[in-house]
Order: C-alpha cells, then structure tokens, then sequence
C-alpha cells in the first residue's frame, strides 16, 4: 500500500518566500516604470511649453543633439501673447499646437484642443463646410471665411478663419488664425438697428413734410432767391427749360433747351442768349402765332398748359416735334413777371401716332376691299342660287373664297404681331428638311404659273425649327418678291450650310431697294414702296418673319440694290 505524503512545513514556507521575493522585485520594476513614465510626461510637457529647446539622445553612435524647432521661444511667446486664437494643423486637419486663445474661445483646457480634428470645434451644421474649406486652403494659400466655433457649453460663436498652408522638413502644415467676431456682429447689428431707426425717422419727417404747407413754401421761397443751387437743378435736367420775361426775352435756357432748340450763350455775356427762334407749327402743320404759344397764354392768361405739342422746323432739317409745359412767373406780390416752361422731345411718340393712324386707314382699306367683293359674291350667289348655271356658281364660290382668304390673311397678320408685341409667340420645333419644306410651300405661286420657283443648294440639310412658322416666313418671303418685282418671272431660293446654321435665301431680279429704307424694312407696319403704287398689305409680313427667326435664336437680313434685284434671308439651327 502506498501512502501519499504531505508536503512539509518547510517546503511550503520556501515557496511562500519565493513568491514574496519574485512579487518585490515586480514591485520594483513597476515602480522604476511608473518614474519613467512620469518622467517622460514631464518631458513632453516641457517640450509642449517651450521649456526645452533641444533634445540629447543616446544611440549606437553615441549622444546626438536634436533642436525642436517648432519650439522656439520668440515664436512661442509671439503666439501666446496674440489677442487671436492660433492653431497649427497637419495635412489631416489635427491640431498639433494651439495657442491660449484658442483654447479660451472654446472654453475648453489646452490640453484637451491639441490632438483633436480642427472642424470638431465647428458647428454642426457647418462642418462640412470647413472640411471644403480646409480643402480649398491647400490649393488657395491666404483664403478666409466666416464660420461658427462651438464651445465647451454648445455656444455657438461667429470667427473669421485665416488659412495658410507652410512646409517644413518636407512635411506640410496649415497655418490657422481664428479671430472673435462676436463684438464686430454685435456693432453689425446695432448699426442695422440704428439704420433702422434712421430709416423710419426719415419716413416720418417725410411724411411731416408733406403735410406741412407752410414749409413747401418756404422751400420754393428759397428755390428762386438761391440762384446758384437753381442752376445746378435745371442743368442736370433731362428735359428743356426756358424762361421768358414779359417782352419774351430769353432769360435762362438750360444744357438741354440749348441743344434741342439751337440755342447759344453769347460769349461776352453768359445772360445773354442767341435764339434762332427757328418757325413753330400746329400739328396740322399751319403756322403756329406767338400768341398761341404755350409761353404766350401763361402769360397772358396767368393758367399753366400742360403737354402742348408743335413742330419746330430747323433750317435744312426735318421737322421735330416737343411736347411743352408752361406756367406764369410770379412775384412775391403775385404780379406776373414771366414765364417758364419744360419741354421734351416727342419726335418719336409723333411719329409712332403717325404710324398707327396710317395702320389704321390701310388696314380699313385692305380689309373693306375683300369684305366689299365677298358680300357682293355672297349677294350673287344668294340671287342665282336657283338658276341652275353651275359655271357661275363655281365662279362666285371661287371669288368668294378668295375674298374669305385673304381677310383670313389680315387677320392672322393683325393676331400674330399682337402676340409677339406681348412676347406670347410659341414655338413648335421639329427636325425636317429645308427642302421637302421648299418643295411643299407656295403652291399658289406655282400653281398660277407666273413665276418659276428655283431650288439651290443640297437637298439633304436638316434643321431644328418651328416648320409651320418657317413655312410662313418662307412664303412672306416669296410673296414679297411676287408682290414687289413682277417682272422677275424667276424667284430662287438657295440654301446652305453656314457654320452650325443652315442660311435660307430668296433671290429675285427686281427693282431692288434704295439702301436708306433697308433699315426700316423689318418693322411694324413699314410699306417699302411710296410711289403711289396700289400694292396691298399692312405693312406686317416681314415684322411677324424677323419676331419668328429671332424667337429661334437666329438672324435675318436683306440685300439690295437698286436695279439689281433683293435677297431675303435668314439663318435656322442645324439638327444635331
């Protein structure tokens, strides 16, 4: 039988001593490592502070020197004294120093800003902003913006970043200045406060004023007896002003009266004026009396007229025409001492009245003849309808839809241009080709078989455009050249490729156009011809056509010589 054995008691009290050395002498060791961590943690902090300036280190070639150049003092102590945050960043945006500053604006310690990802200081809302801003830095060296930090307590504070990207040891860095904008937003604010304020005191004094007569007068009072800032007001005057004494001398004549009516300053006198005094005319181009002038009545009636229009007649010049306000002069007594007037030059609403009652009589002209000679077919169909003469009724019916046609033609012509006045013009674009179009248009001109239609050019140029409203550009176009040169029993039409355009033109051999009316031909209700000729038409075919190419985004244009014949033409997008 065996029998186990106990371990003796000194046995057991070698092992307990054993353990006990082995654990002092761990104590020992974690003690020695504790002081080098401690001591290590003294260093970094030492170098962290700027207290060391340089490192020696030990190695298999002996004791080496190594300078801490972040850590120069001047540097150092410059930064921390700045009234400014400072931080400098490595090329993944952590913050490897900071100044005090900074740390403050954060309300956070400086040991906790080092270390961390610049743009976790950010709002959230503007993170990522600052990320593309930091982005952008590298790439842009000087660039600022404005974002919000977020403090310690989740107070949102507005600053200024300065970014500046450096290298160093052929590492690279990013140089970051924060600046306080708080107390600048508080002036910001108070300053729109305070225009506010101002504002509204300006509204109310306005509205004193306006209501205070008394003040006006005195204002007006002061108007006359200050010549000097009188002057200055009616020589920056968009309109005319002459003033007239009751012998109707001219007194005063600003920039403007002097260089709308001819007037002069005499160059030994600057009170006196030159007046050409050039012939005045009633709209009804009878000659207009001095007394009827508009200066004449005020004076005479002591009543202001308000926009009388006469023609003024300069020698070798066209008339011109300027609508004149005038009123009486008054002292303080009331006694009349003058006259003063304003006028502006309205050659052109004159002439837009002008074109408009022309419209008016053509349009009632070219309207009343086809009405006239359909209600006069109507008429013959309604007597003969029981006659039984087919050929009649034929020749009634066709007259009939002829007339019909034609007041059809007007009154589109009259709807489109009122469209394109108003910018209402709607486009339906489409691919086609140019010459199925040419192929397919103007069927009334070939089939009367006066003229003979041309095609010229490739027959395979496909454009982008609206084809209904380029057929009726095309056929204004043909229609023109049968209109106004009859004899040219030949009209081409040549298209071709001119860049990223297809160029369309219609060619005749007519009488061809004076060059002076050129300009005038694409406008509202402008009639080339003069002559007394009885050519139909509103003056509205080749508005509506030039409307139509530019809504495409394209040109139109004419060539002409007297003699030689005209070439109307406009350009299309080629289809891609």
């Amino acid at each position: 039988m065996t029998v186990e054995q106990t371990p003796s008691y000194d046995s057991r009290q070698d092992e307990i001593d054993a353990l006990k050395a082995s654990l002092a002498e761990a104590n020992e060791q974690l003690l020695e490592t504790r002081y080098r961590l401690e001591e290590a943690n003294d260093m970094i902090e030492a170098i962290r502070s700027g207290e060391v300036d340089a490192l020696v280190v030990k190695g298999d070639n002996g004791h080496q020197l190594y300078t801490l150049k972040s850590a120069d003092a001047a540097y150092r102590i410059f930064i921390e004294q700045m009234t400014t945050g400072a931080a400098t960043l490595d090329d993944k945006g952590f913050i490897l120093y900071a100044n005090s500053p900074f740390a403050t604006l954060l309300d956070q310690p400086l040991e906790k800003v080092a270390g961390r990802f610049f743009c976790d200081f950010i709002s959230s809302q503007e993170a990522g902003e600052c990320i593309k801003l930091m982005e952008t830095a590298w790439k842009q060296p000087g660039l600022q913006q404005e974002l919000a930090l977020t403090s310690s307590f989740r107070k949102e504070l507005p600053v200024l970043l300065s970014l500046k990207p450096f290298q160093l040891d052929g590492n690279y860095f990013m140089s970051v200045i924060i600046t306080d904008l708080t107390d600048q937003k508080k002036q910001q604010q108070l300053l729109r406060e305070k225009n506010q304020q101002l504002l509204e005191a300006q509204l109310t004094a306005r509205d004193l004023n306006t209501n205070l007569e008394q003040t006006v007068q005195q204002r007006t009072k002061e108007l006359y007896t200050n010549q000097e800032r009188l002057t200055r007001i009616l020589e920056t005057m968009a309109e005319g002003v002459e003033i007239l004494d009751l012998d109707g001398t001219l007194t005063y004549a600003n920039p403007m009266a002097q260089k709308i009516l001819g007037i002069t300053q005499s160059s030994d006198d600057s009170s006196h004026y030159n007046n050409p005094k050039w012939p005045a005319f009633k709209l009804d181009d009878s000659p207009l009396p001095d007394a009827e002038h508009p200066q004449a009545v005020a004076q005479s009636s002591g009543k202001s007229v308000y926009d009388f229009e006469i023609g003024i007649q300069p020698p070798g010049r066209q008339m011109f025409y300027i609508s004149i306000n005038a009123a009486p002069i008054r002292d303080e007594s009331g006694n009349i001492t003058g006259s003063i007037a304003t006028f502006t030059d309205v050659t052109q609403r004159r002439i837009s009245i002008q074109q408009k009652d022309d419209f008016i009589s053509v349009a009632s002209h070219e309207l009343r003849t086809p009405i006239t000679a359909l209600k006069a077919s109507l008429q013959l169909l309604e007597r003969f309808k029981n006659d039984g003469n087919p050929e009649l009724m034929h020749r009634l019916i066709g007259q009939s839809n002829k007339s019909l046609n034609k007041v059809s033609i007007l009154v589109n012509d009259l709807l489109d241009a009122k469209k394109m006045t108003e910018g209402h013009l709607q486009l339906n674009t489409s691919d086609f080709l140019i010459a199925e179009l040419v192929n397919e248009c103007c069927q009334h001109v070939r089939v009367g078989g006066d003229f003979q239609l041309v095609y010229e050019g490739e027959k395979n140029i496909t454009v982008h455009a609206d084809k209904d409203k380029i057929d009726q550009v095309l056929v204004n176009f043909v229609n023109n050249a049968v209109k106004y040169a009859p004899s040219s029993k030949e009209i081409r039409i040549r298209v071709v490729v001119d860049g990223g355009f297809a160029r369309v033109t219609v060619i005749d051999n007519g009488p061809g156009i004076a060059s002076e009316r050129l300009p005038e031909l694409f406008k509202r209700y402008y009639r080339v011809h003069n002559d007394g000729s009885n050519i139909s038409g509103l003056g509205l075919g080749l508005y509506i056509s030039a409307e139509i190419i530019r809504k495409h985004g394209c040109e139109i244009g004419v060539n002409s010589q007297l003699g030689r014949g005209s070439e109307f033409w406009f350009t299309l997008p080629l289809a891609t």
